[in-house]
């Protein structure tokens, strides 16, 4: 067989094996349900409206929680505008609640309805100047920012009306003219935090280079123990049997991480995100080069890591290092989540580029040849691990009478 055709046998055995793999599946089956789930339940708890049981004893409190009711009834409407008063008073975007109100007579423990649960708060005041909002352990946020506005806009109509004022002239004063907003960097708006699109990226690279890598390094000591290696070696030669491994798994890892993306839009498109689509679809590209440039850097030493051990039991020994140039770049990416001098620097480390550089272009502070210089960075690191790790796998796998060092492999010949 030509190396080509050899190479892909090989590639092919190893996609067969993973795909029949019970674990693979139920790690690639949870990942899923987990970015689903990450992207739909958020909306749909944003989507419920609170209902909130109010006790009101006096005149004023009995306006002002009419009034609340009216403002939270009136944020559940997409479009709804807020009056002008409440604008100018500070209170924009107010929550949607529906808000009932539950009358205390003036002789009636309003205390006592609050203490049992049977209301959410009380408020009491016979005097729009003596307002109190009395809840057990906490006063539900809604309802706060409701009886606020509600308050706000019940003593502004009370003062006009004092004054003699007309509509035409409280909608002067309540109305001013509101400065223009000039921003020098302006941020895409986006219905999640980049930060939080940042370390889901972060999260699944560490996780896929993680699995996959062991994965690659345990099918090499498995065919060392149970010596299904020579017979390999014997047919073909050692390099393509590593350039399959290396070719299945990478094929593989890419193609777990393009579902879980693909799943993700999915139910960010269903439940409504478009602005999330559209910010994900403009960093998932970038994200998926620098992830199949990061894992070929590593794939070749994960093979060498298997290679050096004589059984299973050997590998959290050899893997050891493996392990740490995976985990200690995910946690500088998660130090390194602010945009700052040392986020830039990382960024062109061949170990932390694959996940800062896709990280400053979801967070748009990187200039357009900035990823293309970084991405040609790690290829070239990555081209220097192949060679390293090609010579250390020759070296090493067949030598099955012990656990070997790395510095021991490198010094051997090639058998």
């Amino acid at each position: 067989m030509s190396g080509w055709t050899t190479v892909r046998v090989v590639a092919a055995r190893e996609i067969t094996v993973k795909l029949r793999d019970k674990a693979f599946l139920g790690s690639t089956l949870f990942l899923l349900l987990l970015v689903i789930a990450a992207t739909v339940i958020p909306v749909l708890i944003s989507n419920q409206t609170p209902s909130i049981r109010v006790a009101v004893q006096g005149q004023a409190a009995a306006e002002v929680v009419e009034r609340a009711a009216e403002l939270g009834a009136e944020a559940q409407q997409p479009d709804a505008d807020l009056p002008p008063a409440l604008l100018m008073l500070g209170a924009p975007g107010l929550p949607a609640a529906d808000v009932t109100a539950v009358e205390v007579e003036p002789e009636g423990d309003a205390a006592a309805l609050v203490e049992s649960g049977d209301v959410a708060a009380a408020l009491l005041g016979e005097r729009i100047t003596d307002l109190r909002l009395v809840g057990s352990e906490a006063v539900p946020v809604e309802l706060e920012a409701l009886v606020r506005a509600a308050a706000n806009e019940v003593q502004v109509a009370g003062a006009a009306a004092e004054a003699g004022l007309s509509a035409a002239e409280v909608r002067s004063l309540t109305t001013p003219a509101t400065p223009e907003v000039v921003l020098l960097d302006a941020q895409p708006a986006s219905v999640v935090p980049p930060q939080l699109l940042v370390l889901l990226f972060a999260f699944l690279f560490y996780l896929s280079v993680l699995t996959f890598g062991m994965s690659i390094a345990q099918s090499v000591v498995e065919e060392k123990q149970s010596r299904v290696v020579e017979l390999l070696v014997a047919a073909v030669p050692v390099r393509w049997l590593l350039a399959g491994k290396v070719l299945g798994n990478t094929l593989m890892a890419v193609g777990q991480i393009v579902v879980i993306l693909g799943a993700g839009l999915l139910a960010a498109t269903l439940a409504g995100q478009g602005r999330l689509v559209e910010v994900v679809l403009g960093a998932s590209g970038w994200f998926v080069l620098f992830f199949l440039l990061g894992f070929t850097m590593l794939a070749c030493l994960w093979a060498a890591a298997g290679a050096l051990a004589s059984r299973v039991e050997d590998l959290n020994s050899t893997t050891i290092f493996m392990q740490v140039l995976v985990i200690a770049p995910f946690f500088a990416a998660i130090f390194a989540i602010d945009p700052g001098p040392t986020q830039r620097v990382l960024s062109y480390v061949p170990f932390t580029a694959p996940l800062l550089m896709p990280a400053r272009v979801v967070l748009d502070n990187a200039e357009p040849w900035e990823p293309v210089v970084a991405a040609l960075v790690v290829l070239g690191t990555a081209g220097l691990f192949v060679v390293l790790g090609t010579r250390l796998y020759e070296r090493s796998v067949l030598h099955t009478a012990s656990r070997l060092t790395a510095r021991d492999a490198w010094r051997r010949g090639l058998r």
